[in-house]
């Protein structure tokens, strides 16, 4: 089974519930529109207070209160949608499986490993979407701000591609071990060994903590970078001839937004590489993903 059988049950999935979905993202990038607009009305307020005027002040509690508006409803409908979605699929996963014969202990594993697919639209999706607006959004605003420390934060792309490459092999390792060990889980917990238990309990936890221990240090080399990125566009802005100190904060505060884009990535490829090993299992033993989405 390749990485097209995860791609593939994905899109099925989307189709099936296209409508709906794309409401709830609709809503997101709704959200991280507003957001991306903070630091522009938040120097803006700054500037204009310190210039007597209150214009600016009032645009950012626009924006705010826009903001949670979307937010609110946002929340309330994504729980709605994808509650649903997993429902269906779960039933489906179950009655699948079992038509195909696969063991039970496998069944109750890969039915609570589907709910992995419904997240992958109701959080690593709106996820990537903020990542994309905080990426791209940041660097058109760094790049109007001051062409330099845009040019700057472009160069990071090059150690965030390496690094997160090696970890993309790493955790698709590390991911088929602990999905391997998850679906044993029923048949240790029927035996009642307790040595058995123990030890199926300790290897979960050991698949973890190396999971845990791959990001942690693919996040902290990036930090190292990070942390002279944000160093150089804090010096650069305070530098910048006739500079107002809201245009400073705007400027700081988007190189934040980028690098927190940035601090994203890890996590996600850990993700994907979990979805990709939990969607060949979803629809292996022979059959296809129209069966399972059937």
């Amino acid at each position: 089974m390749t990485y097209a059988a995860t791609s593939e049950m994905l899109r099925s999935l989307f189709r099936a519930n296209r409508r709906r979905i794309l409401h709830t993202y609709a809503l997101t990038v709704l959200e991280n529109l507003f957001n991306l607009l903070y630091p522009l009305a938040t120097g803006l307020a700054i500037n204009g207070l310190l210039g007597g005027g209150f214009s600016g002040l009032a645009l950012f509690a626009g924006i705010w209160l826009a903001h949670a508006a979307t937010g609110v409803w946002r929340q309330r409908y994504d729980t709605r949608t994808f509650t649903r979605i997993y429902r269906d699929l779960a039933t489906r996963v179950v009655l699948g499986q079992r038509s195909r014969g696969v063991p039970a202990s496998q069944i109750v594993a890969r039915s609570a490993l589907a709910r992995e697919l419904v997240d992958f639209f109701e959080r690593d999706v709106p996820l990537g979407i903020t990542a994309l607006f905080g990426f791209f959004g940041s660097l058109v605003m760094l790049f109007l701000y001051d062409a330099l420390t845009g040019l700057v934060c472009l160069a990071l792309l090059a150690p965030l591609v390496v690094l997160n490459s090696a970890f993309a092999r790493r955790a698709l390792a590390l991911n088929k071990g602990l999905n391997d060990q998850l679906e044993r889980e029923v048949d240790v917990l029927t035996e009642r060994r307790q040595a058995a238990v123990r030890e199926h309990y300790g290897l979960l936890a050991n698949w973890r903590v190396r999971l845990s221990d791959a990001e942690a240090t693919t996040w902290g080399l990036l930090e190292v970078f990070i942390v002279g990125l944000v160093a150089f566009a804090i010096v650069r802005a305070v530098s910048l001839p006739n500079v107002q100190a809201g245009t400073i904060y705007s400027i700081v505060a988007y190189s934040w937004e980028f690098v927190a884009s940035l601090g994203n990535v890890p996590f996600l490829v850990q993700q994907l590489a979990r979805l990709r090993d939990i969607g060949n299992r979803v629809a292996s033993e022979g059959g296809t993903t129209a069966d399972v989405l059937r």
